[in-house]
């Protein structure tokens, strides 16, 4: 592309947040230099990694923007410092991207066709370890419950994850959005710390009017919680998604009433849980599970607890 046709496409800052990332963030640097689009700014937000895994992006990618923080700020704190440097600098879109992950070469450039002022967009995502699986939680939102529905996680890739559509929520594993939206919607909420932060920011993103579109052309793929102890659930993970499924529904409430069956719901179907974690001797899970639901009852939001301590 020449120089004149590439100042023509919208400028992207690529965001991604590392924490101790060392084991796969060579393979994620290496597949972003495949990538074709001519206009993107590596942003690095190191939330106090040890493992010197933000030095190693430094090297492999000199020209990174790298932010980094003495403290461990989560997904929703990093990001929102990766925010206020992009709105600084006035791209036209960010695009949230873990750097678990390893990327296709025209990924980004089919979903900044897809996306406009007021359209977000996700790509269709596909487990590393086999790519005939999707690994995203990208579908519909269910808020009587607080449960993901129609994601296809887990699933084989085929016909039903080939059609483009509307979502109600996704994954910032990999996210397109309009930079402008932050000045109008906000910023992610960092009582989350992470886990469910975009599903609450997507959804008041939603309410402002934005869409939000799958384009299962763009193709990456995602090791799933690399960076929280490997694998689809995790202790750390069952901690963190528990306490904040608890806030997230409280949050967007529309009623008492609603609110009341939900508790009852969610506090019936924990307990359900938390019998089979102990019957199992998945002991490290049943604590995470326990902790999650009395530190949103004891108002401990924000970062609590690190994956050593799950």
């Amino acid at each position: 592309m020449s120089s004149k046709a590439a100042e023509d496409v919208p400028s992207v800052a690529v965001l991604t947040v590392n924490y101790n990332s060392a084991a796969f963030v060579r393979e994620f640097v290496e597949s972003l230099r495949q990538v074709s689009y001519p206009r993107l700014q590596l942003i690095v937000v190191d939330s106090a990694s040890s493992d010197g895994s933000a030095d190693e992006l430094e090297r492999f990618w000199p020209e990174a923007v790298v932010l980094r923080s003495p403290e461990n700020l989560g997904t929703a704190g990093g990001n929102n410092l990766g925010l206020h440097h992009c709105l600084e600098h006035d791209f036209e879109y960010v695009l949230f991207l873990n750097n678990d992950t390893v990327l296709t070469e025209d990924f980004l450039s089919k979903l900044v066709a897809a996306a406009d002022g007021n359209t977000m967009v996700v790509p269709k995502i596909l487990y590393y370890d086999d790519p005939s699986l999707i690994s995203t939680h990208a579908g519909d939102f269910d808020w009587g419950r607080g449960l993901f529905k129609n994601t296809h996680h887990g699933k084989p890739d085929g016909p039903a994850t080939a059609r483009a559509r509307e979502l109600q929520t996704a994954s910032f594993c990999c996210a397109l959005v309009p930079l402008d939206a932050f000045r109008r919607v906000g910023l992610l909420d960092e009582r989350f710390f992470m886990y469910y932060e975009e599903t609450d920011w997507l959804r008041r993103a939603l309410d402002r009017g934005y869409r939000l579109c799958y384009r299962p052309e763009a193709v990456i793929y995602h090791r799933e919680s690399a960076s929280s102890g490997g694998g689809w659930m995790t202790p750390f993970k069952h901690y963190y998604a528990t306490r904040n499924r608890l806030y997230l529904v409280k949050k967007h409430s529309t009623s008492r009433r609603r609110h009341a069956l939900f508790t009852v719901y969610f506090l019936t179907t924990r307990l359900l849980q938390l019998g089979a974690h102990l019957l199992r001797g998945r002991w490290r899970m049943a604590r995470a599970l326990a902790l999650g639901v009395l530190h949103y009852y004891r108002g401990r939001m924000g970062r609590t607890l690190e994956v050593h301590q799950l």
